[in-house]
């Protein structure tokens, strides 16, 4: 590498996620735009294995050190081994990772890791199996949990457990999802809602981050430690005699935007600037001259928009996020 891959406003950015599909085997009511949207792709053209690797070694070549592979449900492309395989034997690449539902994981969680995988992180929105059946509109949660063990024997560790916090659907659970650290190397990040499309119930559902610690605290005294390397988003915190961490990701109360470090790519070959931005830059036309390609990486760097502009009240957000893609569209 012979320089820093920097943005217009002095980030530098080393980090992707890469969406390998659009599909998902759940369908998560705050995650798709449609109810039912779930379990079919849109007749976009999807990223084949080769153009992965394709972006992947020339964004690796322009300095990006970790990347994070993506859904929908990544674990539904029948060449995931293949894909995963690939990235991890670019040199330069330090970090590979997967963000999964985990409900495939009990299969394939060894082969990932002898492929290079290092780490999954695991969307678990409830430990309860009703209430995690109406999240999900039908998911099994045990199908999760084995996956989250079968990724702790894999050695995918540290298991990030990623939970939507929703104000009167899973609140409740804070305490049961803390207690999870205690004796196993799990991180559990809580991750403030988020509306995508401008859902109507945002308000309804939004609570605080700020609660997770009040709660927690009355398990056991709390201390902050050191976030993930590479300057990710959450603040973790860990509970006195706990093997594991708790995050906390706060994409509206207290943003991020002034220090991202990432880009993301969407299964259909878009490279995506800001999550709070409709700007793409389609990558398709150059996947046959890498020079070009590069040339439209340096392009999405200069279009990463003024931190200062995204920067704005949790409300003022909500209104900004009407993109004209869903989650699991743009990759999350």
């Amino acid at each position: 590498m012979l320089q820093k891959f920097t943005d217009s406003y002095g980030r530098e950015v080393n980090y992707l996620r890469l969406s390998v599909t659009e599909q998902c085997n759940l369908s998560c009511f705050y995650c798709r735009s449609t109810p039912g949207e779930c379990g079919k792709e849109t007749g976009k053209e999807l990223l084949t294995v080769e153009n992965c690797l394709t972006i992947g070694q020339v964004a690796v070549d322009l300095g990006i050190t970790r990347i994070r592979l993506t859904g929908g449900e990544p674990l539904l492309r029948p060449d995931i081994l293949d894909i995963t395989g690939g990235l991890a034997a670019i040199p330069g690449l330090k970090d590979l990772s997967l963000t999964t539902n985990g409900i495939l994981l009990e299969k394939i969680a060894f082969k990932l890791a002898a492929a290079g995988l290092k780490r999954v992180n695991i969307s678990l929105d409830s430990l309860d199996e009703a209430n995690f059946h109406q999240i999900t509109n039908g998911g099994k949660l045990q199908s999760t949990l084995q996956g989250i063990e079968h990724s702790l024997q894999a050695g995918l560790t540290p298991v990030k457990i990623n939970v939507v916090l929703l104000k009167g659907i899973n609140d409740h659970e804070i305490e049961k999802f803390v207690a999870m650290t205690m004796e196993k190397e799990l991180d559990v990040r809580f991750i403030e809602y988020m509306p995508t499309q401008g859902q109507k119930k945002w308000s309804h559902l939004f609570l605080p981050l700020q609660r997770v610690l009040e709660i927690a605290e009355k398990i056991a005294p709390l201390v902050t430690v050191d976030g993930e390397h590479g300057g990710g988003p959450a603040q973790y915190f860990r509970l006195e005699g706990a093997v594991g961490k708790i995050g906390l990701i706060s994409p509206l109360s207290r943003h991020f935007c002034d220090r991202c470090n990432r880009l993301r790519v969407t299964s259909d070959g878009k490279i995506k600037p800001c999550l709070f931005s409709d700007d793409e830059i389609d990558l398709r036309p150059y996947f046959s001259a890498k020079e070009q390609l590069r040339a439209k990486f340096f392009e999405a760097l200069q279009v990463k928009p003024d931190p200062r502009k995204v920067a704005c009240s949790p409300v003022d957000r909500v209104r900004q996020f009407q993109g004209k893609r869903s989650m699991t569209q743009i990759g999350g």
